[in-house]
C-alpha cells in the first residue's frame, strides 16, 4: 500500500489515496459542527489534517495516534494549507511500520560528527575526565541507547531518527566558534560543553520514537535534571558542586523566556546556541515545505524563501 506523499497531498484541491501516519493524540475541536485537528508526519514533514467527517472523528477518538488508510484532499484557508481527511480506516497490515515514516539521519554520519567535533573541542581544552563523562552518561542503561536515537522534536526541527544527537552536535559546533571568538569562555569549557550535552537529555523520556510519551508533562527539563542526580556525588569530585548547579541551571533555564528565567551566564549563552541552531533548522524545514515562495514563521508572519540559485552572482 502507498504511503501518500504529504508535500503533494497538501496542496489545494489535490486528492490522495493511501497510507497516513498521525504521529501524534488528535484534538476534537467544537463548531458548527465538530471537527477532528491533528497532525500528519511523513520523513520529518509534518503537515496538519482536519476532518469533519462523523466517522473519521469517531475512529481517531477511539484509537488516535498511529498508522490508517485514508482519502484527502489538499484545502487552503486564510493562506494556510492543510490536508482535509474525507474517509478513514485502520490499518490492519504489517508491511508499513512507524519508521517507514520516520525520517532517519545516518548514523555513519552521527558518530563521525560527533567525534570530530569533541576532537576540536578537546583541542581548546576539554578535558579527558568531561570526555569520560559525557560517555558515561549517554551510554546509561536507563537511556537505552535513545539519546543517539531519539527526535529532538515531534513536530519542529530535527524531528527524525538520530534529530537528538545531531542537534545536540549542532550546537557544540556553534559552541566551538564561540569559544575562538571569546577566549574568556576557554576556562569554562568543560562546564559549557557537558551543559549542551546534557540540555535536551530529558527529551528521552519526553518522547517516545518521536511522539510524546506517556508522561509528556513532565518535560524534558524536568526530567533531564532528574536523571542527572545520580551522576551528582562523581560531578562533585571530579569537579564541584558548583560546576553540578551550573549544569542544573543550564538545564533548567535553555528556553530562556519560553521557559525558566536563566539564572547563569552559561545558561544564557546555551538559550542562545539552542535558539539559533533550532530556529535556523526549523526556518529552513518550513521553506523547504511550503507549496508557494513565501511561507508563514509564527513569530515574523509572511517570509520570503532563500533562492541560492537567484542570489549567486556569474
Amino acid at each position: 500500500m502507498q504511503i501518500i506523499n504529504l508535500k503533494e497531498a497538501i496542496n489545494n484541491g489535490v486528492s490522495a489515496a493511501g497510507l497516513i501516519y498521525v504521529n501524534s493524540e488528535p484534538q476534537i475541536r467544537p463548531g458548527r459542527k465538530d471537527y477532528v485537528l491533528g497532525d500528519l508526519m511523513c520523513k520529518g514533514h509534518i503537515v496538519q489534517f482536519r476532518s469533519w467527517e462523523d466517522d473519521v472523528l469517531e475512529i481517531l477518538k477511539e484509537h488516535g495516534k498511529g498508522i490508517y488508510l485514508a482519502k484527502t484532499i489538499g484545502q487552503e484557508y486564510k493562506s494556510l494549507n492543510y490536508i482535509n481527511i474525507r474517509s478513514l480506516d485502520l490499518y490492519v497490515g504489517d508491511a508499513v511500520t512507524e519508521e517507514d515514516f520516520q525520517d532517519r539521519i545516518p548514523s555513519g554520519e552521527l558518530e563521525e560528527n560527533w567525534t570530530d567535533i569533541l576532537g576540536q573541542l578537546q583541542e581548546r581544552g576539554l578535558s579527558d575526565v568531561c570526555v569520560q563523562l559525557i560517555n558515561d552518561v549517554l551510554n546509561d542503561p536507563e537511556l537505552d541507547g535513545r539519546f543517539f536515537t531519539e527526535g529532538a522534536a515531534v513536530k519542529h526541527h530535527d524531528n527524525q531518527i538520530g534529530g537528538l544527537w545531531n542537534h545536540s552536535s549542532k550546537m557544540l559546533r556553534i559552541l566551538l566558534a564561540l569559544l575562538d571568538n571569546n577566549q574568556e569562555l576557554l576556562p569554562a569549557i568543560d562546564l559549557m560543553t557537558f551543559s549542551i550535552v546534557a540540555h535536551d537529555i530529558g527529551k528521552v523520556f519526553e518522547y517516545d520514537a518521536l511522539s510524546m510519551s506517556e508522561h509528556w508533562y513532565a518535560n524534558h527539563r524536568v526530567r533531564g535534571i532528574e536523571f542527572l542526580v545520580k551522576y551528582r556525588e562523581r560531578i562533585f569530585e571530579s569537579y564541584s558542586e558548583e560546576f553540578y548547579r551550573q549544569v542544573q541551571a543550564v538545564i533548567a533555564g535553555h528556553h530562556g523566556e519560553y521557559g525558566d528565567r536563566p539564572t547563569t551566564v552559561a545558561a544564557v549563552i546555551v538559550h542562545y546556541i539552542d535558539s539559533l541552531e533550532s530556529q535556523t533548522t526549523e526556518l529552513l524545514r518550513e521553506q523547504e515545505a511550503s507549496p508557494q515562495s513565501k511561507f508563514i514563521s509564527p513569530g515574523f508572519g509572511y517570509l520570503e524563501s532563500i533562492y541560492p540559485d537567484k542570489l549567486r552572482g556569474d
